[in-house]
């Protein structure tokens, strides 16, 4: 359920209730993939250190919020995490964009771009990693690395999570989220 002032209460994403909600993230760097499971603010500061610190351009980077312990019914086709951050970061001039998807327990999706003033004629940000030269961040969802910092700690550990950064609503042509790209939970 979104709040009165656009924000999504951790509380309120599908099944928090009765499991705890577990970070993870990966990134992929040439031919190599890394996957990281995130239990606290430390390992959270390496994983991103690791992406905006790169000597190498990473692709995309994924992230969802779990429940911890969830097995979804064999009967559904797919079901979608509580919650999904995908974010881009150019390294070379430090600048990134993201979206975000939410699973409420109310049975509703929202998903939401950032918003922001660090876009670049010279920088293209993808939004799916699967299709980069058909999903482009726009230029006005560009934020400095900072400020991509500041959304991902909100995102993985505070009670509400779209609070940290500007981010505006968006829809499925905004953000195009690749159906049956790691989504099973």
């Amino acid at each position: 359920m979104v709040r009165a002032d656009g924000g999504v209460r951790r509380a309120d994403l599908v099944h928090s209730a009765e499991y705890p909600l577990v970070v993870s993230g990966t990134f992929v760097v040439g031919g190599s993939e890394f996957t990281a499971h995130i239990a606290d603010e430390d390992g959270l500061s390496c994983f991103l250190a690791a992406v905006t610190r790169s000597p190498v351009a990473t692709w995309t980077v994924r992230m969802f919020l779990k429940p911890q312990g969830y097995r979804p019914p064999r009967s559904l086709p797919i079901e979608l995490p509580p919650s999904s951050l995908y974010f881009d970061v150019d390294q070379e001039h430090q600048v990134a964009a993201a979206g975000l998807l939410v699973s409420t327990d109310d049975g509703n999706a929202h998903q939401w771009m950032t918003r922001g003033a660090a876009g670049r004629d010279d920088v293209v940000l993808v939004q799916d990693p699967f299709n980069p030269e058909h999903s482009h961040f726009p230029q006005n969802s560009f934020i400095t690395v900072g400020e991509l910092r500041d959304a991902v700690f909100q995102w993985a550990f505070a009670d509400v999570l779209t609070a940290a950064t500007s981010w505006r609503p968006a829809s499925e042509w905004d953000v195009r989220w690749p159906v049956g790209a790691g989504y099973q939970i």
